[in-house]
């Protein structure tokens, strides 16, 4: 039986939050966004095995349902470490102070390292039922940017190539395309969420060349700022979604977006990608 993963990625408007369901049932959390609507997706999976979470980074609405982690904590959490809780409470506004307490108690919290024999070691992707899973980031941009050490995951099975970046700008993007084994990670890929909620600011045309992706969904909302849609549609190779081929989706338009990729039982095709929408 071909081994297939499930993505959602949640309209959490102008936050994100993207929750993949691994071929042997765990699951992989990233992002806490909520959206004005104080929804919270991460309750969704209070019974489910979260092995694995990714913060790409500590800005309010990638983590505002966070003071629901602890309904069912990962069992391995992905942060960029280089920022200190100092700097993450620098500037907070009271309102959000307890959500911002809440990531640092967590970042003290997951400090050690993970074995190698452990069973949510994304290192193996056995672990994860053949889910291939690898995140980058730099540490090597100005700290007065948090964007800019958003971490980047890519998920490979089947064939099937999917790239998550947070709100990565072009400093940040930059860096990493100096990296060989950041560039053969993402070149060719299938889908990308883009950085930074899509928006001009963070488009990066070598990048989304070298990715190549035949759609590419972007977390925003109408109130974002100007919009790289167009941009990443033209560099969009083009996948049939609903009836139609799309090049760009958006939550703004076409509300919860989940992505079916992984293997395929027929030999004639090298892997399964399929995308529908809650709009």
């Amino acid at each position: 039986m071909a081994r297939v993963a499930t993505m959602t990625v949640w309209d959490v408007q102008l936050g994100l939050a993207i929750h993949v369901k691994a071929p042997n049932g765990k699951y992989i959390v990233i992002d806490l966004g909520t959206g004005t609507y104080n929804t919270s997706p991460l309750r969704k999976r209070m019974w489910d095995n979260i092995a694995y979470m990714v913060i790409t980074h500590p800005h309010l609405d990638h983590i505002s349902d966070i003071l629901n982690f602890d309904i069912n904590p990962p069992k391995i959490l992905c942060r960029p470490r280089v920022l200190s809780n100092e700097e993450v409470m620098k500037g907070v506004r009271y309102c959000d102070k307890a959500k911002f307490e809440k990531y640092c108690e967590i970042n003290d919290h997951y400090n050690s390292p993970v074995a190698d024999d452990d069973e949510n070691n994304t290192d193996n992707a056995d672990n994860y039922g053949g889910l291939e899973i690898q995140t980058f980031y730099t540490s090597a941009c100005d700290h007065t940017n948090f964007n800019n050490f958003s971490m980047i995951t890519v998920f490979t099975l089947g064939w099937v190539k999917i790239v998550v970046c947070g709100d990565n700008e072009e400093d940040s993007l930059d860096k990493l395309m100096m990296r060989d084994d950041f560039k053969n990670a993402v070149r060719g890929a299938d889908v990308l969420v883009a950085p930074h909620h899509g928006r001009e600011s963070a488009y990066h045309p070598k990048f989304v060349s070298l990715v190549s992706p035949m759609i590419t969904i972007i977390s925003d909302t109408a109130k974002s700022d100007a919009s790289a849609a167009d941009e990443y549609s033209k560099m969009s190779r083009g996948l049939e979604v609903c009836g139609r081929v799309r090049k760009c989706l958006t939550t703004r338009n076409d509300g919860n977006i989940t992505i079916t990729f992984g293997e395929s039982d027929n030999p004639k095709y090298r892997g399964t990608l399929h995308i529908s929408t809650s709009k």
